[in-house]
């Protein structure tokens, strides 16, 4: 029998891929998913896509497992509880309605355009695929800046936490810029030589961050088990604090559960994608709940609802429960065991929004050497070199004088604007998409309503604020700048 004839190579190189419309499921499907123009030709399909067994030499690494506990190191962040823990046991309320207000729409818009536009890139990707590619842009270039000015926070708070480490002897550490400078950016250049070397190598700094996260909280919850049995535990009103300032802790909340979108980011690195992402973005949204709210509790028993505006950090609560308890010796594992999920964050924010740039070069949208991989591991190398440069310059500013550090206070405070606009044009995203049906469209609408209140709550000053015209000046300043960069940077391409 004769062999069938192949199709002819000039019919391949001619097909065009249908571009994602509002109704699409999928990209093209004669074409393979993640446009990758560094890629080696015998990698690309017969429309310059990649394989998708490697996408310019990398491997599929993460699995079920790698997603949740990257998911739960880049969500879990106990030292956001302290802060909106004063109502008494209303405070275990507001955390779940937070997370009924906000992760779940987020979680489903996500699985929904991670499905319909599969590949790296995230929400780059989408926005670009519904809104063209400066409103695409734009969405990219808040979700990174914002990861860019995050970074240095988490490694000014994994020294800052490892002073504890040590017991009073070390606490002292806390207030020298050359051990708090020294330590971030000694773990700077490990997470960024982990993640160059592939996410088969970076993924265990996520892993062993989120297993430490969890032993976190565990140990949290033990101390207030046994504040209980031995009977200190402090009294725990049913209601405390006003409406106003609820609804100003709710917004907080709301947002402490933002990141399940970051593994989208590295889709290219997921095993199976169709099927884990999913599951995990259940397990992790459960995960992140029980988490938050055991810790709330926790908090609840060892310190008076009066006293936790006072705190300075979680640990500082740690350290006063477990004295309420009996158990002064915890403080230092749940010193090192947070530190070790905090430095997993670090390498989770990093890592993940570097795709961004790394795709935008793909789409020359920023400079192509963005969009360069490792020859041999197949990382996107430039952009996490440029990510790292940029990291440390921020973290020296973040420990410079008080004027410069003041100035980086106020990027901070925009940079909470700047990462909320990315879900405005998800959760919009979303609500064009005819074909959903109308509970998955009532979520989107939720979210963006909740987004919404939230930008708009960070221009609301607060009693701490001596001028309100400068205040407002300096959050549009902030803002706008951050943004007119990336519009120019835009324009230049």
């Amino acid at each position: 029998m004769a062999a069938s004839p192949s199709p002819t190579p000039m019919r391949r190189r001619t097909h065009t891929p249908t571009p994602p419309s509002t109704t699409d499921a999928a990209p093209c499907a004669n074409c393979w998913r993640g446009r990758d123009a560094a890629a080696p030709r015998e990698k690309r399909g017969p429309c310059g896509m990649t394989a998708p067994d490697g996408i310019g030499g990398t491997r599929r690494t993460l699995g079920l497992t790698d997603l949740v506990l990257l998911g739960t190191v880049a969500i879990v962040n106990v030292n956001v509880v302290p802060p909106v823990s004063g109502f008494g046991r209303a405070t275990l309320g507001l955390w779940l309605l937070a997370w009924l207000a906000f992760f779940v729409p987020e979680a489903i818009a996500v699985l929904v355009l991670s499905q319909r536009y599969p590949g790296e890139g995230g929400v780059y990707r989408w926005c670009r695929a519904h809104f063209g590619a400066r409103h695409g842009f734009i969405a990219g270039w808040c979700y990174w800046t914002n990861s860019l000015l995050y970074v240095p926070v988490l490694l000014v708070y994994v020294a800052g936490v490892l002073t504890y480490a040590g017991g009073p002897a070390t606490r002292a550490l806390i207030d020298s810029r050359v051990f708090i400078g020294g330590v971030s950016m000694t773990w700077l250049a490990c997470i960024t030589a982990a993640n160059i070397r592939g996410s088969s190598v970076g993924k265990w700094l996520n892993n062993i961050g989120g297993i430490g996260g969890l032993a976190t909280v565990l140990m949290v919850a033990a101390v207030a088990a046994e504040a209980r049995r031995r009977g200190v535990a402090v009294e725990v009103p049913e209601v405390a604090g006003t409406p106003a300032d609820m609804l100003g802790a709710l917004g907080v909340m709301c947002f402490a559960f933002i990141g399940i979108e970051l593994a989208s980011t590295m889709a290219d690195d997921i095993r199976h994608p169709e099927r884990d992402v999913p599951r995990a973005v259940a397990l992790t949204g459960l995960t992140a709940l029980v988490a938050y709210l055991l810790v709330a509790d926790a908090l609840l028993v060892m310190v008076p609802s009066g006293d936790m505006g006072s705190l300075q950090g979680v640990m500082q609560a740690i350290e006063q429960g477990a004295t309420l308890a009996g158990l002064p010796g915890v403080v230092a594992p749940v010193a090192v065991l947070m530190a070790i999920a905090v430095a997993g964050s670090a390498s989770a924010w990093f890592a993940g929004p570097a795709r961004i740039p790394f795709v935008a070069g793909l789409d020359h949208a920023l400079p192509e050497v963005l969009g360069r991989r490792h020859p041999r591991w197949g990382s996107p190398y430039v952009a996490l070199l440029v990510c790292a440069a940029v990291s440390a310059v921020l973290t020296v500013i973040s420990l410079a004088g008080s004027t410069v550090a003041e100035a980086y206070q106020v990027l901070l405070r925009a940079a909470v604007v700047i990462n909320l606009v990315p879900f405005v044009y998800v959760f919009l995203a979303v609500l064009q998409l005819r074909d959903l049906s109308a509970p998955v469209r009532a979520s989107a609408a939720i979210g963006l309503v909740v987004t919404a209140c939230g930008i708009a709550a960070v221009f609301l000053p607060t009693g701490e604020v001596g001028n309100v015209v400068v205040f407002e000046l300096k959050m549009l300043g902030g803002v706008g700048g951050m943004l007119g960069l990336g519009l120019w940077l835009f324009r230049q391409q």
